[in-house]
C-alpha cells in the first residue's frame, strides 16, 4: 500500500520491536524513528538516543555517481515514498538519480537490532557505476567514542561506544571504510542497464563488541521479503482495512492501528501479561533496575483510566490483550481488596484505590471473549475492590458515597491547567464527587450482570442496596438550574457556589463580618513570585462548631506546585469576622473563598456515560457538555473525550457523536460544534503520538453500525448515516456501509444486503 501524501513534506515514522513478532527488551528497547528532515548533514535517517544514553545516533546513505554525491532526500531525483508500515517494519522507494532506483526494507527484529535489505536497480540503458555509502554518526555521552572503521576477523565494520552501549555496524558485500571523512561502510557497484543488486545491513547494540557484532551478523543473514509477508499476513488478521473516499482518512485509521501495537510490550517481571505504555519514542526504553529509580522510571505505569482508554483501541479486535492487561491490575490487588491507582512491573506505585472501571471492563471482555473460566477466578477480586470504597477510608460519613482521596485518581490532574486543577484540588478535600458515585453506581449494575452470569448469589443484596443508595444519592444532587449533578459537601451535603470572601494584593486586614450561606471550609489560593521566600501568613477569625475561633495557615501548610499554593482549612466555619495577611510582596496574590459545588469540570461527563440520567437531564447534560468543550477543546483526559462519544452514541445523538469523532481524530470539521473544540491530530502525528492521539476503534465501529465483530459473527445495530460511504474488510469479510444499507460480502461472492433497521446478527463462519 503506497501511503505517501502529497503535502508531507518530509518523513517520519518510528519502527521498534513488535511485541507479537519481535523479541522485546523491555529494560533496554531501543526505539528508532525514520526522519528525512532532521540531522547533519541531512539524510534519510533513522536515529535513536538509546533511551537517553547517547545524545543520538543516525544511519543514513549517499550514493554517488561520476564523483556526485547526495544524501539529502530533499535533493534525490524521485523522493522517498512509503510503500509499506507495519510497527516494526517498513519499505521505502527512492531514486537519488533519475537512473538509480532503491528500494529500502528496514526491520525491528528485536530490541537491539536495526536491520536493512537494500535493492539498487538501473533503470537506464546505459551502464552505471555507483558508491553506495552508508553513514553511522554517533554521538555519544561523556563515557564513549564516536563510530569509526575496525576490522573484526574478515569483517570491516563500524564500532563505537556511548556509555554501557557497544554499536556495531555492518554491510555486507565486503565494503570499505575509507570512503569520506564521514563514519561510513561503502561499496562500489557496476549496473548492467535493467539490472539489480541487493545488499543487507544491520546495526546492533549491546552490552558489548563482540555481542554486537555477532547480532549484527546474524540480522544480515535474514531475508526480509519473507518477514515482511509474515507481517503483512499478521497485519491483516488483526487490524481493519477501510476504504473512504478520502485516502488521508484511511490513512489515519491504519496508522492508528498500528500505532497502538507499538504502545504494547510483553509479560515483565511482575506483569504477567502484555502491558501498554502511553509513550514509545528513542527518549524512552531504558528502564531502571529493579526497586531503582532512573529516567524512565515513570514509563510504564499503569493506570485504570488509561487501560479503560486502551481498550477502546484494541476491542473488538484483540480483547484477549485487554483481558491480560485487567488481569495484571487484579494480579497486583492488595489484601485489603484495594486495586490500586498506579502499578508497575515492581508492583504498587501508590496505595490509592483506582478509578471503579474494572468490574465494566470485566463485562466487555467476557462478552466478547465467553471465557467464564476466568471470570469465576476473578469475581471475587472485582467484589473486594468495589466493597474498599465503602469502607470508612473512603467512606468517611458512611453515608454511602464515598470520597476521592485524591486528584490522581480521577485522571484530571495531567490535564487541567493550574487554577483548575486548585479548585478541584479543594473539592477532593471537601466535596463527594457525583463522578465517583455514577462510577460505583455502574459497577454495582456491572457486578449484578456478573453474578447473574455466574449464578452467585451471595453479595446480589448487597450491591442492590449499593445501587439504590448511589442512584439515590445523584438525584439528590440533581441541580436542574444549573442542569449538572453538583458536587455536595463532605460534611453538610448541601451545595453551593463559591463565595469570594477577599483577595488580597498587599498586606492588610479584612474585618467585614460575614455570614456563610452554610457551615464550610475554607479554601486560600496563593500566587507568590519568589518560590524561595514563601514567608506568607493568613489569619482567620471567625465563628467554628457555635465557638469564636483564630486559625493560622502559614506557608508550610500550603501545598505548592511552582508558584502557586493551596490550603483548605481543617476548620469549618460559619461566619468569617477578619482575615489578616502577612508576608505578601509586590505583585503577589492570595484570595480566600469556599469551595466551588457548581465548578465546570471535564468529569461531568461520567453521569452521562454511566446512564444515571433521566432524559431531561440528559438534555441539559449533553448542552452543558458542549458549552464546557467550547472552552476547554480538546485539553480533557483521552478516557473522557472517550466516554463522551458513547454518552451521546448511547443517548441517540450519534450525529453528534461523530462530528467530536471527525474533529478530535480524523481531522475532519464538516461543522463547527464550538470554537473550543478543535482538530487535535493528523496522520502527521499518528505516526509518532502517544495513547491521547489513538483513534477509539470499537467506538468508530459503533459510530459506522457495526456493534460486535468476530471470526465468528458481526452485529449491525444500524446504518452509516454520519460518515462518507465506507467499504470495511476484517479478514476475509467486506462490508459496503452507507446510509440505508449495508451490504455483507464473504470472498466466496456470498453476500447478504440489509436495508431495514436493527440490530441484525450475521453468523460469519
Amino acid at each position: 500500500m503506497n501511503v505517501n501524501i502529497p503535502y508531507f513534506k518530509d518523513l517520519r515514522q518510528i519502527i521498534v520491536a513488535d511485541q507479537r513478532c519481535s523479541t522485546i527488551t523491555p529494560e533496554d528497547d531501543q526505539i528508532w524513528e525514520l526522519d528525512s528532515a532532521r540531522g547533519e548533514p541531512p539524510g534519510l535517517a533513522f536515529q535513536t538516543t538509546y533511551g537517553l544514553r547517547a545524545y543520538g545516533i543516525r544511519v543514513f546513505p549517499r550514493f554517488s555517481i561520476k564523483k556526485v554525491p547526495v544524501s539529502d532526500p530533499r535533493s534525490f531525483s524521485t523522493k522517498p515514498m512509503i510503500q509499506y508500515v507495519a510497527p516494526n517494519f517498513i519499505e521505502l522507494q527512492y531514486s537519488p538519480f533519475s537512473n538509480l532506483d532503491v528500494i529500502q526494507k528496514t526491520w525491528v527484529p528485536d530490541s537491539h537490532t536495526l536491520t536493512a535489505q537494500v535493492a539498487l536497480t538501473n533503470g537506464s540503458a546505459g551502464l552505471i557505476q555507483v558508491w553506495m555509502e552508508w553513514i553511522v554518526q554517533l554521538n555519544p555521552l561523556l563515557t564513549g567514542s564516536p563510530m569509526s572503521a575496525a576490522q573484526i576477523s574478515v569483517n570491516t565494520v563500524l564500532q563505537g561506544q556511548t556509555g554501557n552501549l557497544f554499536p556495531v555496524f555492518q554491510l555486507t558485500g565486503g565494503p570499505r571504510g575509507d570512503l569520506s571523512a564521514f563514519p561510513s561502510l561503502g561499496i562500489e557497484v557496476t549496473l548492467q542497464p535493467h539490472t539489480s543488486r541487493q545488499f543487507s545491513w544491520a546495526l546492533a547494540t549491546l552490552a558489548s563488541t563482540e555481542e554486537s557484532f555477532y547480532a549484527a551478523r546474524k540480522a544480515t543473514a535474514y531475508t526480509l521479503d519473507n518477514e515482511q509477508i509474515k507481517i503483512q499476513m499478521l497485519k491483516k488478521g488483526q487490524s481493519v482495512s477501510f476504504s473512504f473516499p478520502d485516502p488521508n482518512l484511511n490513512q489515519i485509521l491504519e496508522q492508528s492501528q498500528q500505532r497502538v501495537y507499538q504502545l504494547l510490550l510483553p509479560p515483565y517481571r511482575s506483569l504477567e501479561n502484555p502491558w501498554y505504555v502511553t509513550k514509545r519514542d528513542s527518549e524512552h526504553g531504558n528502564l531502571p533496575t529493579e526497586k531503582s529509580s532512573g529516567f524512565s522510571a515513570d514509563w510504564g505505569i499503569q493506570k485504570m483510566t488509561d487501560l479503560w482508554a486502551l481498550s477502546r483501541m484494541l476491542l473488538p479486535l484483540r480483547p484477549d490483550l485487554v483481558k491480560g492487561m485487567l488481569q495484571n491490575l487484579l494480579n497486583q490487588q492488595g489484601v485489603d481488596g484495594t486495586l490500586y491507582a498506579q502499578f508497575n512491573w515492581n508492583g504498587k506505585v501508590t496505595n490509592l484505590a483506582a478509578a471503579p472501571l474494572a468490574a465494566a471492563l470485566a463485562v466487555e471482555v467476557y462478552e466478547s471473549t465467553g471465557d467464564k473460566e476466568w471470570l469465576a477466578h476473578n469475581y471475587g477480586a472485582l467484589i473486594r475492590a468495589i466493597k474498599i470504597w465503602f469502607q470508612s477510608d473512603n467512606d468517611r460519613d458512611q453515608d454511602g458515597w464515598p470520597e476521592w482521596q485524591h486528584l490522581l485518581q480521577t485522571g484530571l490532574a495531567e490535564d487541567a491547567p493550574p487554577d483548575q486543577k486548585n479548585k478541584l484540588e479543594s473539592l477532593i478535600q471537601t466535596a463527594e464527587w457525583p463522578s465517583l458515585a455514577a462510577l460505583l453506581l455502574n459497577e454495582c449494575r456491572a457486578l449484578l450482570q456478573l453474578a447473574n452470569k455466574l449464578n452467585d448469589t451471595i453479595d446480589v443484596e448487597w450491591l442492590e442496596n449499593q445501587t439504590a443508595r448511589l442512584d439515590k444519592a445523584l438525584q439528590t444532587c440533581w441541580d436542574q438550574k444549573h442542569g449538572i449533578y453538583a458536587f455536595r459537601d463532605q460534611i453538610g451535603h448541601f451545595s453551593m457556589q463559591t463565595k469570594v470572601l477577599h483577595t488580597f494584593r498587599q498586606n492588610g486586614v479584612a474585618e467585614t463580618i460575614s455570614t456563610l450561606p452554610h457551615p464550610s471550609r475554607l479554601v486560600v489560593h496563593l500566587k507568590v513570585k519568589d518560590v524561595e521566600n514563601r514567608a506568607v501568613n493568613c489569619q482567620v477569625k471567625g465563628v467554628v462548631n457555635h465557638h469564636e475561633k483564630t486559625v493560622t495557615l502559614s506557608a508550610k501548610d500550603f501545598r505548592w506546585e511552582d508558584e502557586g499554593g493551596l490550603v483548605v482549612s481543617d476548620e469549618v466555619f460559619s461566619v468569617i469576622k477578619k482575615i489578616t495577611v502577612t508576608g505578601l510582596k509586590k505583585g503577589e496574590r492570595l484570595v480566600i473563598e469556599t469551595p466551588d459545588h457548581y465548578l465546570p469540570s471535564a468529569d461531568l461527563i461520567i453521569p452521562l456515560w454511566a446512564g444515571t440520567a433521566s432524559k431531561t437531564q440528559t438534555e441539559a447534560l449533553i448542552n452543558n457538555g458542549i458549552r464546557y468543550l467550547d472552552t476547554a477543546g480538546s485539553g480533557i483526559p483521552v478516557y473522557l473525550k472517550i466516554m463522551w462519544l458513547e454518552a451521546l452514541t448511547n443517548a441517540g445523538r450519534s450525529d453528534l457523536a461523530s462530528r467530536y469523532l471527525m474533529q478530535w481524530y480524523l481531522s475532519l470539521a464538516p461543522q463547527t460544534i464550538g470554537e473550543g473544540a478543535q482538530s487535535i491530530i493528523g496522520a502527521y502525528r499518528l505516526k509518532t503520538g502517544g495513547l491521547e492521539q489513538l483513534i477509539p476503534l470499537k467506538t468508530m465501529l459503533q459510530l459506522l453500525g457495526i456493534e460486535r465483530i468476530s471470526d465468528e459473527e458481526l452485529i449491525l445495530s444500524s446504518f452509516n448515516e454520519f460518515f462518507p460511504k465506507v467499504n470495511v474488510q476484517y479478514k476475509k469479510f467486506k462490508l459496503d456501509l452507507g446510509s440505508g444499507q449495508a451490504k455483507i460480502e464473504n470472498l466466496n461472492g456470498e453476500s447478504v444486503l440489509i436495508t431495514e433497521p436493527g440490530p441484525h446478527r450475521i453468523k460469519l463462519s
